[in-house]
């Protein structure tokens, strides 16, 4: 299956994952490949989560994440018309 379906993910965070989500991740976990459960990191102290901000860039991050970025809806950005 793997020679039809090449890997793709470069790296997975999860971030402000709930309580819960433990005891599913256990469960899900075992069925995942080895070589993809290591791009998988479950950010939930801060040495994680400087290296997540380090390796995303904080000008690419929301500030709700640590970063720099201010996010804006889709539908609350202006295009200006071409004139032409």
């Amino acid at each position: 299956m793997q020679a039809y379906f090449p890997e793709r993910l470069a790296k997975c965070y999860i971030v402000h994952m709930p309580r819960f989500f433990v005891s599913v991740w256990r469960m899900v976990s075992r069925f995942i490949e080895k070589s993809t459960l290591e791009k998988i990191v479950i950010v939930t102290n801060d040495d994680e989560k400087k290296i997540f901000i380090e390796e995303i860039g904080e000008e690419a991050l929301p500030v709700e994440y640590g970063g720099k970025a201010i996010l804006r809806a889709i539908q609350d950005v202006q295009v200006p018309t071409m004139e032409g």
